[in-house]
């Protein structure tokens, strides 16, 4: 996959970055196949948020 298109395949990787977490750990080395898949759908999961769930700059509020 080289881009998340839905938001079906959205959920889909980000069940499949649940899965990867329980068995990617800090001593993991990056030469791992799960580090890998890990690394990879977490940025095509990044790109994806950044168009569709962007996080907007705080206003500020008067409090008045």
């Amino acid at each position: 996959m080289t881009e998340i298109r839905t938001e079906k395949q959205y959920e889909v990787a980000c069940e499949r970055i649940e899965e990867l977490l329980k068995v990617v750990g800090n001593e993991t080395s990056p030469e791992n196949k799960n580090y890998i898949e890990l690394d990879s759908i977490s940025n095509l999961v990044a790109d994806y948020e950044e168009v569709y769930y962007p996080v907007r700059k705080p206003e500020l509020v008067d409090n008045y």
